[in-house]
């Protein structure tokens, strides 16, 4: 299938099932941009736009430590994935004990506290936390969040998990008691739920993509059992849900954004707040089957991606369409707006080669309104 790009974001195609065995082509486009350098500045698209992840990268070793980023190739996501990577910052420079850190796009928004290094310590019976150790810059992920896995007993051969988050820390089993001192508690919490004992249930809190295998996910990717092995494998289990492939916690899965939304990040820059507000994210795409557009919309993002550290943002959009005889049966595609000379050509029934043609740009004077 010729791919005509006129955005300038980069994008691919692969194939993708759903449940009942129907192949589909699926086209991924990833679009980023910088954040503006004033509040409630234009937003402009990247100079260097960010490769499509092929796949899930870890922040360590794969099964335990946290995803850093999920594949972009998801089949089909019924939200919008809200994903932010990053750190919290003392407002103003000046090093914080305890920083509040937030999210708003549109009338979602998540906070929640970042909380600087703590140790549990043995008062007697029960466990005290130290007092938490000022800081300019703590890595915000679910593997300083609340959670882990019960190592402490060199002599236990089958550690038990903290289920919700089994990469985190400060969380024990009772019978480690005797190992619990000097356990490192979790640097984010939160709000209005202080962590005061090993044992406890808490919310573990990050803005970044759940395991695949945790709570809150795994519920939606089926049973496979003797029944799939036998009689279904190699396909999804009938009662797959494609929730499973939203890689963000429920509470960060919004509506599709329409563009235009307000945008802010408290405490997750040195600049303390950034104001801005989405681009137009409405992208245009065509597939064509020979002479005929078999499919022609105006796509929305189902991902939006903060990459904290370097000021900018992704936005995601996919569409799948049935394959009924082979993926071949595709014959272009068309990203964005065409230009005259891929219309003259349709028009022509010719092949369009692009040469000197200037490709569109992505409307960067929607993107700043």
């Amino acid at each position: 299938m010729q791919i005509l790009n006129q955005t300038g974001f980069v994008h691919e195609f692969t194939m993708g099932m759903d449940k009942a065995a129907h192949e589909y082509v699926v086209v991924v486009v990833k679009g980023t941009f910088d954040f503006p350098d004033t509040p409630n500045g234009p937003v402009r698209k990247s100079a260097e736009q960010v490769p499509l992840v092929m796949a899930d990268t870890q922040t360590g070793e794969p099964g335990y430590s946290a995803t850093l980023w999920e594949t972009d190739f998801a089949f089909r996501k019924p939200h919008c994935d809200v994903i932010a990577n990053g750190c919290a910052c003392a407002p103003a420079g000046r090093p914080a004990g305890r920083v509040p850190v937030g999210i708003k796009v549109g009338n979602w928004s998540k906070c929640f506290e970042a909380v600087g290094h703590r140790e549990w310590r043995a008062i007697g019976p029960v466990f005290a936390a130290t007092a938490p150790q000022p800081f300019l810059k703590m890595p915000i992920s679910y593997d300083n969040a609340w959670g882990g896995t019960d190592r402490l007993d060199p002599e236990d051969r089958q550690p038990a998990a903290y289920r919700r988050n089994p990469v985190g820390t400060g969380w024990a089993q009772t019978r480690s008691q005797r190992f619990i001192p000097g356990l490192r508690l979790p640097n984010t919490q939160a709000v209005g739920e202080e962590i005061r004992s090993p044992f406890g249930d808490y919310h573990p809190m990050s803005f970044g993509p759940m395991g695949r295998g945790w709570p809150g996910r795994i519920e939606y990717g089926g049973t496979y059992d003797q029944n799939w092995i036998d009689n279904v494998f190699p396909f999804l289990p009938e009662d797959f849900d494609e929730r499973y492939f939203q890689m963000a916690p429920p509470d960060q899965q919004i509506d599709h954004p329409k563009g235009s939304e307000e945008v802010q990040l408290v405490n997750l820059t040195p600049r303390g707040r950034e104001v801005f507000r989405l681009p137009k994210t409405t992208l245009p795409i065509t597939l064509f089957k020979g002479g005929d557009a078999t499919f022609e919309a105006e796509l929305l993002p189902d991902t939006i991606l903060f990459d904290l550290e370097k000021r900018r943002f992704s936005l995601v959009w996919r569409v799948q369409q049935r394959i009924r005889r082979t993926i071949l049966d595709f014959t272009e595609c068309w990203i964005g707006l065409p230009t005259r000379g891929m219309l003259r050509a349709r028009a022509a029934g010719k092949r369009y080669i692009r040469s000197f043609e200037v490709p569109a740009k992505f409307d960067d004077d929607a993107a700043a309104a």
